[in-house]
């Protein structure tokens, strides 16, 4: 591998959403909600393969209202 095949990785944990690339690209290759909820009860989401947190958009697909999210999960 030579040094011109070798490009820094740029993270941008920024307050509302999280942004990543390589340094030199025009636009950040992944952008997503900089979120992380913990399901406020265990067992909340039966059968949907409930996990201890989600992170950014996953989230959304469990719960797309954010008034019913906010009760389900915990910020």
């Amino acid at each position: 591998m030579c040094d011109e095949d070798i490009a820094a990785l740029v993270i941008d944990n920024g307050s509302g959403m999280c942004k990543a690339g390589f340094a030199g690209d025009d636009a950040p290759r992944a952008v997503f909600p900089s979120i992380v909820g913990r399901p406020r009860h265990q067992g909340v989401m039966v059968g949907m393969g409930q996990k201890d947190s989600y992170v950014g958009d996953e989230q959304d697909s469990y719960v797309g209202d954010e008034g019913k999210r906010n009760e389900v999960f915990s910020h």
